[in-house]
């Protein structure tokens, strides 16, 4: 975790008060953003900040009132994005030796991250995640759609999405998010094609299917590099 502060972005916008404005800048820490073409336009799909009380409070005014922040890391200049409406927050602290008061920490979800969760939103064709690594996305694929699937299954099924242009890279701060394209009835039909084709098959023993381990969205020794689109 050395110079582990040289990863961090930060999040910043204006507060408006009574009599005037002020400027909040806070620690960001994890980021995934949705841009457009023009490569600024988009949408936030989750952030990850830390400061002091006043700031982290205005941040999760600005989230509810869908305020545009700008955010920008080591890797990526600065970008105007939101979170969009019904967007969802959670509040911490942890202390740090040598700190008289708690660093306050706040993580906000996008509506649509948010859907992505086991057996929520199955009609939409979008699911956005967090890493890109092919057992973890056929793994949380499977999780939220009820794939029949095994992790040996993982890099013929990533190898699929690209070749069918059904993934993209979001713009991402210690993480490497990507949105796959699909619906079940889709990912199905591929899976039925493969086995029928021989390009994968089923188990030769019956039994409990076993995911490898995965490194955890908040582990502290996960430190991917900056993916900006």
């Amino acid at each position: 975790m050395k110079n582990a502060h040289q990863r961090f972005g930060y999040l910043e916008f204006t507060r408006a008060m009574r009599d005037a404005t002020a400027r909040v800048r806070v620690r960001l820490d994890r980021c995934i953003g949705e841009t457009r073409e023009n490569g600024h336009d988009g949408k936030l799909h989750l952030l990850s900040v830390f400061g002091g009380e006043s700031d982290v409070s205005a941040v999760w005014a600005a989230v509810h009132q869908n305020q545009v922040f700008n955010v920008e890391g080591p890797d990526f200049g600065p970008l105007e994005l939101n979170l969009g409406e019904k967007a969802e927050c959670y509040r911490g602290n942890f202390s740090l030796p040598g700190r008289r008061r708690p660093v306050r920490h706040l993580v906000a979800v996008s509506a649509e991250l948010a859907a992505t969760r086991l057996g929520a939103s199955v009609e939409t064709n979008r699911t956005i995640l967090s890493d890109s690594g092919p057992v973890f996305v056929l793994y949380r694929l499977s999780e939220r759609f009820g794939l029949p699937v095994v992790p040996e299954w993982a890099d013929w099924f990533v190898n699929e999405v690209k070749r069918r242009r059904a993934i993209r890279p979001l713009a991402g701060l210690g993480c490497t998010p990507v949105l796959i394209t699909g619906t079940k009835p889709r990912f199905l039909n591929w899976i039925s094609r493969g086995l029928r084709r021989g390009q994968i098959c089923f188990p030769a023993a019956n039994g409990p299917i076993r995911w490898p381990s995965m490194p955890g969205f908040l582990d502290p020794q996960r430190t991917p590099p900056l993916n900006a689109v």
